[in-house]
């Protein structure tokens, strides 16, 4: 059997596919990185400065405590009226075995409408801001707090998941040291 008159058909068949697909391909959605990590000291605002975290109606967003070993015990929002939140496993109750029970991800969307909750939120708390606080509890049952500030109304997020790491695991640079001129056997005496 000879299979080369169906290839040169199947290779002429997928040049003006290709041609006729570019200007759909230069049009295209950027595709956004799916992770970006942040340290545990970090994303608890050791520093002073509360994590800014992106979300869009358009785009759900995970954040993930999985490779920090703690379980989520409790999450508020600031402003729950803009922002559902489901997670990979259900919250403890008070008191329950952390075997038992415990969720490890957080699945936030923003929703496209605010729910009309009759909060009476001050104006600056109806803007494109919020508050998260997640309370966890990790070996020994230390109990650590994080609180992320959301930024809503992204067009386009940088990322769909938000992975909480041991500072370790963050990726440090080498930090930057001034070239040392050449030393030379000149002393302050001489001119």
């Amino acid at each position: 059997m000879n299979f080369l008159p169906c290839r040169k058909y199947a290779i002429s068949g997928i040049v003006p596919f290709l041609v006729l697909s570019l200007p759909a391909i230069a049009h295209a959605e950027p595709i956004f990185p799916a992770k970006r990590q942040i340290g545990i000291s970090q994303a608890m605002g050791v520093s002073g400065v509360t994590s800014l975290v992106s979300l869009s109606p358009v785009q759900s967003l995970n954040i993930s405590f999985i490779k920090t070993g703690e379980i989520i015990k409790k999450v508020w929002l600031g402003n729950p009226s803009k922002v559902v939140m489901d997670y990979d496993s259900p919250l403890c109750k008070d008191g329950a075995n952390d075997s038992n029970c415990g969720a490890t991800v957080i699945n936030l969307r923003q929703l496209a409408q605010p729910l009309d909750l009759d909060m009476n939120l001050s104006a600056s708390a109806r803007g494109d801001l919020t508050s998260l606080t997640v309370i966890t509890t990790g070996a020994g049952g230390l109990r650590n707090l994080y609180q992320f500030q959301l930024v809503l109304n992204v067009p386009t997020p940088a990322y769909s998941i938000l992975e909480v790491v041991p500072d370790a695991q963050i990726p440090r640079l080498a930090p930057l040291t001034p070239n040392a001129p050449a030393q030379t056997n000149k002393t302050s005496l001489d001119f």
